[in-house]
């Protein structure tokens, strides 16, 4: 049993997590004009931009060794690399693509760039990992190139792909040994047409950095049907719900800005087709790191009643019940979780997390048995959002004695879930 000697209560000082701005959020993400957020279309790569915009506007770091938030992963087959082959021209010849690398900010394809497109300038030292920190004051597209040799080893440091804080712009990288006089830069649309997008925010920890919480929900739906009449998908309940706490969390704990452990917010697709984009994330992380994690799914509609939530997974760890004290004490009744036969621990973005050992489970206020699920009426119309917000703070506080470093829940054993999926 784990005692907390002063309860994590919600901060009215900072209570950003309010019903207008759930609003704004969820009407946004459930808006007919994303098209129900079908995985690898270019309306969901247009709502995974809001998401990195509103990571951006509370200050949220990307993960070190990234350019910017978006994780790329192939559903469709490809080596999930970071940084996405891109075609560059350099005075009428193709340049080998170790001598270059776009850092593009925004997700997706783009349109072909030519040398007017970019501020010029040369380096006359070789690329070093600070070497951006004068140019983070601009946001105009930027191109760098030398022509001084590195000796040894590959053309870019590892470290310049590390987090550029105050950089918001596309930068061209490249070692030629001539300026441009002409140049020509393509993304291949058959490599973005195929590639989800996870997005990942971080805060650092003030006096643990290193270990880190977690806050997920999945930002992809099942796009449009082909029947007659509406078939915009909208999922405002699955998950647009989730994604709009995920983001007021992360504004919450910004402004605050007094975790003492790291906090990791992640917005993930791939989730429709098989949690694709969480089973592609925790193959790339050191899952020792992560102390815990919430993931947020489907809590627009109150399925078992007004202020009710469940947390899946219960006997796997004692997470469940350090967030379940937390969120009776802030007025959300934790019910049990519904029949074991539903598998909900083993079909939401939590499980490959779990399959790794660590303390993650999903907090749900209803699941597949609910009459809109997967249907053209999850609309916002139906979302009680004063509830949904009610839930979103009691989040924020449960999450408190994680955050700040008093609450180190028990790891799971692996084998007691894989192989129950």
């Amino acid at each position: 049993m784990f005692f907390v000697s002063q309860p994590f209560l919600f901060s009215q000082d900072n209570d950003t997590i309010s019903v207008k701005e759930a609003s704004r959020i969820i009407r946004y993400l459930a808006s007919d004009s994303l098209k129900g957020r079908g995985d690898i279309t270019l309306e969901l790569q247009t709502a995974g931009l809001f998401i990195g915009n509103e990571f951006k506007k509370n200050n949220l770091l990307p993960l070190p060794g990234l350019p910017n938030y978006y994780i790329p992963f192939h559903p469709a087959g490809g080596d999930g690399a970071v940084f996405i082959m891109d075609q560059l021209l350099w005075n009428g010849k193709k340049s080998d693509p170790n001598t270059f690398m776009y850092l593009h900010q925004l997700a997706g394809n783009y349109p072909d760039k030519t040398l007017t497109d970019f501020t010029v300038m040369k380096l006359d030292s070789f690329f070093t990992e600070n070497m951006l920190d004068k140019f983070s004051q601009d946001s105009s597209s930027l191109l760098l190139w030398t022509d001084k040799k590195r000796s040894g080893g590959k053309v870019f440091p590892k470290e310049i792909n590390m987090p550029l804080t105050g950089l918001h712009r596309d930068v061209l990288l490249v070692y030629a040994d001539k300026a441009p006089s002409m140049l020509s830069l393509t993304g291949f649309p058959s490599q973005y047409l195929t590639t989800g997008y996870n997005i990942v925010g971080v805060l650092p920890g003030r006096s643990k950095p290193n270990e880190v919480i977690v806050f997920s929900a999945h930002y992809d739906h099942v796009g449009v049907g082909g029947g007659e009449g509406d078939m915009i998908f909208n999922g405002a309940n699955d998950n647009a719900s989730g994604t709009t706490a995920l983001l007021l969390l992360a504004q919450y704990f910004s402004k605050r800005n007094d975790n003492e452990r790291t906090i990791m917010f992640c917005a993930f697709s791939g989730e429709e087709q098989g949690l694709l984009g969480s089973t592609d994330f925790t193959s790339n992380i050191n899952p020792e790191k992560i102390i815990a994690g919430i993931n947020i799914e489907m809590i627009g509609v109150p399925q078992y009643g007004k202020n009710k939530v469940f947390i899946v997974g219960e006997k796997y760890s004692d997470l469940p019940r350090v967030l379940g004290a937390g969120l009776k004490r802030n007025g959300i009744i934790v019910t049990s979780e519904p029949v074991a036969s539903k598998n909900l621990f083993q079909r939401s973005d939590n499980y490959p997390f779990a399959f790794k050992g660590i303390p993650f489970h999903t907090i749900m206020a209803s699941d597949d048995y609910e009459t809109c699920y997967h249907q053209p009426c999850d609309e916002v119309r139906r979302i009680d959002i004063a509830n949904m917000t009610r839930i979103a703070k009691a989040i924020a506080a449960s999450a408190g004695p994680l955050i700040n470093g008093e609450v180190t829940p028990r790891r799971i054993n692996p084998r007691d879930v894989e192989l129950k999926k």
